[in-house]
């Protein structure tokens, strides 16, 4: 049984945040405390497999991370934090830094990354250029492909499609080149409409191809797709993702 503390000031996001653990992960035990409660740690808490560490901003990230170690000893820590964009040296943080999440992020991509960082990977997104703004703009638009093609966020947060496409991949997860590309959008957090929209293909359709790779992953949602297609070595246009451990099944 995996021990997962959740440290978030606000108490209705700390058990939003704990309500999404716990039905991702049933048997784990977890635990939310605010920022005071590092002080007044339990030893039986020590040497938890999770740490979900909320960040009121980046000046704050260096002093948390360390006051948490010190008071929990996790084994991994997820940063969640209010900016979408990660500075530099956030990748400076201890190694038991696994991953950065934005407060904005779907449930399931939360979810996805908890079970990430729990199997041994690590998961940050692309870096971000001082000063590059934050504001959301239009994505494009992506014709019919032949080959799959592997997606990222930019710094501006727009969804951008990388020429050298990881074909391997499809075939690792026995997905259709489609079906892949449906997957790594489903994986950013974006709804069927966006989906849609950015590989210029119906509503209708995006969602036929979403129900072919549950079948295909034997899975029934969106985050247990993510999940799969990560512990079978899928980088899902994560650049930064590692994985350690290689696990076939959904726990």
């Amino acid at each position: 049984m995996p021990i997962i503390i959740v440290v978030e000031p606000h108490p209705l996001l700390r058990l939003g945040i704990l309500q999404l653990v716990s039905t991702c992960l049933p048997d784990s035990d977890a635990k939310g405390i605010d920022y005071s409660a590092l002080s007044e740690v339990q030893t039986a808490d020590r040497g938890c497999e999770l740490l979900i560490l909320s960040i009121p901003s980046f000046e704050d990230i260096h002093k948390l991370t360390a006051a948490a170690s010190h008071a929990y000893d996790p084994k991994s820590i997820l940063l969640l934090s209010e900016s979408s964009s990660m500075p530099d040296w956030v990748h400076n943080c201890p190694p038991t830094v696994a991953g950065y999440v934005p407060k904005n992020a779907a449930p399931d991509v939360l979810q996805a990354s908890i079970k990430l960082v729990l199997a041994g990977g690590t998961c940050f997104p692309l870096r971000s250029n001082p000063g590059t703004s934050e504001k959301q703009t239009e994505p494009i638009t992506v014709t019919q492909p032949a080959e799959p093609k592997s997606w990222h966020v930019d710094e501006a947060g727009v969804p951008v499609a990388v020429a050298n496409s990881p074909a391997s991949e499809c075939e690792k997860l026995g997905l259709t080149p489609r079906q892949y590309e449906v997957l790594v959008l489903l994986a950013r957090g974006y709804p069927m409409k966006t989906v849609g929209r950015l590989l210029n293909i119906s509503v209708a359709t995006a969602k036929a191809h979403t129900e072919m790779l549950y079948q295909r992953l034997d899975v029934h949602s969106r985050n247990a797709a993510v999940y799969v297609a990560v512990s079978r070595g899928a980088t899902l246009g994560w650049p930064n993702i590692k994985t350690a451990k290689q696990q076939t099944a959904i726990s």
